[in-house]
């Protein structure tokens, strides 16, 4: 049988007090309450399981204590550490997330539409290609709706609350510390660079990696730099045509920057049926940084991704803008790869054996 709705007015009868004595209380404003009062309402709404209807309250408050996360995609694992570390902060506060995947802008805008009758009380943008266009975002800024950008170009003059990572740098430190062991033949599996849709981060990491070689006097050779499309399959490929294109162990470079961790793994597997031995032949260092990367043989040395802290960042900056009764000053945040070095650079030596 079907259990009897419990209201709020359910609760006042039992407790033989107003409706708006048992909404004080329940909304945390019971100071001219007494104690008495205060506590057989409460006991009258745990005996009922009284649980307050989301909706009344959001009309009450002006808040439904849930946000709207938006993805370009929500299969990159990347993505788990942003959705874990926002829920670390937004859920002891009473918030739910409500995730949407949305790889274009017209789904994106759909999603918009969509957690808007929701009535979401803000939202966080998480991107990975290059999504450029913001004419709806200023609409929910002009609506005064609170919002946060994470890894999304825009175009200067965007008074957004944004957060980036220095995609530049890390391919710029990776190649410092390969140049720092000794090396100069250092090549480079590098992200998508054509096609669409367009990924900014492949582009400056690949300049990072340009520009750390430049200051040395050394010349990025075309040679040295294949395009692994971020898959284990396309690093696979790309490194079975640089060992097809030097023939040779020798003209091979002795150290490989490689623009992120799945591509790292395709390149491990195309090496290792080449028998050709890392760190001691060819040192690789690469971006990410998840967990299986200290788990590989070599364990991977990389640039550790900011996601997480951006995450974090991205929840507070909202609720900020939940608590705050003027608008604030919009923040434009950039976050650094952090260098984990582990065996597969050579700087830092595998475990000793024999253990039989």
């Amino acid at each position: 049988m079907r259990r009897k709705t419990v209201t709020i007015r359910s609760v006042a009868q039992r407790a033989q007090v107003s409706v708006s004595t048992v909404s004080q209380i329940l909304n945390g404003n019971s100071h001219y309450v007494s104690a008495d009062k205060r506590e057989r309402v409460l006991q009258a709404a745990e005996e009922l399981q009284y649980r307050p209807s989301a909706i009344a309250r959001s009309m009450v408050n002006q808040r439904t204590a849930t946000v709207g996360m938006v993805f370009t995609s929500v299969v990159d694992h990347l993505f788990i550490h942003a959705i874990r570390s926002v829920q670390t902060v937004l859920r002891p506060e009473g918030y739910t997330i409500f995730l949407a995947d949305t790889p274009d802008i017209e789904s994106e805008i759909q999603a918009i539409t969509a957690l808007q009758d929701r009535q979401v009380d803000g939202f966080i943008f998480v991107s990975m290609t290059s999504v450029s266009e913001s004419a709806h975002l200023l609409r929910l800024k002009e609506a005064c709706v609170p919002f946060v950008t994470i890894n999304r170009p825009l175009a200067q003059g965007c008074d957004f609350n944004q957060i980036h990572w220095n995609d530049w740098e890390a391919g710029y430190l990776a190649t410092k510390h390969l140049l720092s062991l000794g090396h100069r033949s250092i090549g480079t599996i590098s992200g998508p660079l054509q096609g669409l849709p367009r990924w900014q981060s492949a582009f400056d990491r690949h300049q990072g990696w340009q520009q750390a070689l430049a200051e040395q006097g050394i010349s990025a050779l075309p040679d040295w730099s294949f395009d692994g499309n971020y898959t284990c399959q396309g690093g696979y490929e790309a490194t079975m045509r640089l060992l097809k294109q030097a023939g040779t162990k020798s003209k091979l470079p002795t150290a490989l920057f490689i623009a992120n961790d799945e591509m790292a793994l395709g390149t491990l597997r195309a090496l290792h049926y080449a028998g050709i031995r890392v760190p001691q032949e060819v040192a690789l260092v690469n971006v990410g940084d998840t967990r299986f990367t200290t788990h590989m043989a070599p364990a991977l040395t990389s640039l550790a991704h900011p996601v997480a802290e951006a995450g974090k960042i991205a929840a507070h900056l909202l609720l900020e803008q939940f608590a705050a009764s003027d608008p604030l000053p919009a923040q434009n945040i950039m976050l650094s790869f952090d260098l984990r070095i582990r065996e597969s650079c050579g700087s830092n030596p595998e475990p000793s054996g024999p253990f039989f």
